[in-house]
This record gives structure tokens, sequence and C-alpha cells, in this order.
């Protein structure tokens, strides 16, 4: 069976396609499907093959590939669905999925999408929930990484099931028996509060208020909620350095959460 073009602009004729049709079982307020024993194991054994592969905008092979590509063709090679190329096309399908701000991976199964967008609601981000409390995707600076799904905390998300089986009597749009994919909602996001296990410690706080914060590796592989605590904190402080530096990590803070997207929000094409 030849593959399906999930477009934005084919919203009527999804709708055509889905009427009459049962709509998806609802749990919670959220449609879920069928979790398939085996699609965690198989989104692992994708994140394998393309492990090490480093991060390249616009890139769509093993010499370098970008966030919403890695996830096209992970839904081409699995699953039999074929995506747009953008995040800004991709987060106009499926159903929208209510991300819980203190479990995160509450209610997602494997497969799902968590797109990153900015304070407009514009996406510059994607990872795929594997399932187990992790994600995969490829991000600048480091490429494609297999990693905690923590990584959400600190920022705005917006959640989409793709992978909705076909209902009876309606015609699957691919082998793997998923049906039409419904035009998404408008773009709706969660911000993610940084939870108090990311609070600093009171030796950390005290050494860059009294210190110089000239280099950020000073600071490690710092989560996000990270380095917003701490700037939080120093803000709070007396010391001669505290203020200066808590500037310098609101900064650095921006800076990370915008490494997401790097220039392809800029062109257009994240």
């Amino acid at each position: 069976m030849g593959r399906f073009w999930a477009v934005p602009i084919a919203v009527a004729t999804l709708a055509s396609s889905l009427a009459g049709a049962a709509p998806p079982r609802l749990l919670g307020g959220v449609a879920t499907a069928a979790v398939h024993p085996g699609r965690t194991q198989a989104i692992r054994r994708f994140f394998d093959r393309w492990s090490g592969t480093p991060y390249r905008w616009g890139g769509t092979s093993r010499s370098g590939i970008d966030c919403s590509a890695y996830l096209r063709q992970m839904y081409r090679d699995l699953f039999d669905v074929e995506l747009p190329r953008t995040t800004r096309q991709q987060i106009h399908l499926g159903v929208d999925l209510r991300i819980d701000r203190k479990e995160l991976d509450t209610g997602l199964e494997p497969g799902d999408l968590i797109f990153f967008v900015d304070r407009v609601g514009v996406p510059n981000h994607v990872v795929v929930y594997v399932g187990g409390g992790r994600i995969t995707h490829s991000v600048s600076g480091r490429g494609v990484v297999f990693e905690s799904i923590d990584r959400l905390y600190g920022r705005r998300v917006v959640g989409r099931r793709l992978l909705i089986p076909a209902s009876p009597g309606q015609t699957p749009i691919s082998e793997g028996g998923f049906g039409a994919l419904p035009a998404a909602p408008l773009v709706v996001a969660t911000e993610i509060p940084c939870p108090p296990r990311f609070a600093p410690k009171r030796r950390t706080v005290r050494k860059w208020s009294r210190e110089p914060l000239r280099d950020f590796k000073a600071l490690g592989e710092a989560e996000l909620c990270t380095v917003r605590g701490l700037a939080a904190a120093l803000r709070e402080h007396r010391g001669p350095h505290a203020h200066a530096n808590a500037e310098r990590l609101a900064l650095y803070a921006d800076w990370m959460e915008r490494l997401d997207a790097t220039s392809e929000n800029l062109f257009g094409d994240p």
C-alpha cells in the first residue's frame, strides 16, 4: 500500500474520509489507541540505527539530520506514514494531547509527539516519546539522542498523537493499520514548571554570588531548569557578583532554549 501524504491542505479530504466513522475512544478527554507492546522496542531500534548522526539544519540523511526530518524518517520507516517536512506543518495534524505538568508521561504512548513552542505558539522543535519516561530527537549541538523526558521541564510544549488506528469500516492509510489524520486544534501550549529538585544548593548560590561567572562550562552539564533556578536565587542574593551573574545566567537560559531551533526558526523550516 502506498504511503499517505499527511499535509494540512488535505483537511477537507480528511474530514470527508472520517464522516460516519466511529470517533476515537476517549480516556480522560484524550483520544487513545491501543498501546502496541513492540512499539517502544521498534523506536529504540530506529534510534540505535541513527545514533551518532550529527544535527544539521535542513539535513535529511545520516551525514546530518534535523528534528523534523528525523521524525518524518521514523514514521516512514516504522509506521508507513508519510508526514510533512517541517514542525510548522506537523504540529497541525493529529489528536491534541494534554501534557501533565507534574507527571510528564501520564497518558502518553510510544510514538506520540511533543513540540517545543515559542512565546507566540510557533513550534521550533519536536521530540518523540519512546516510553518509560524517555524521548528521542535530533538536537542542535548533540545530534540524535535518547534521553529523559525531564528535558521538557521549563519549556512550553504541545502534545500530538498521530498514530491512530483505523476505525471499523475505515480504510487504513498505511500498512500499519493507521487511520487518516484529523486536523489538530489550535496550538495551545502548556508551560511546564521547573520542579523543586532543580533548586540550586546553597553552596552553589554562595559561590556564584561571590565569584564572577566567566565560563558557563563551570556549571557542567546543566539543565535548563538548573540554570533558571540559579539565576532566580542569585537575584535574591546580596553578594558582589550575584546580580551580574544572574543576568548572565538568564541570557544563557534563553540561549539554551533557542538552541533547539538555532537558525531554523528564522527560515521557517524547523
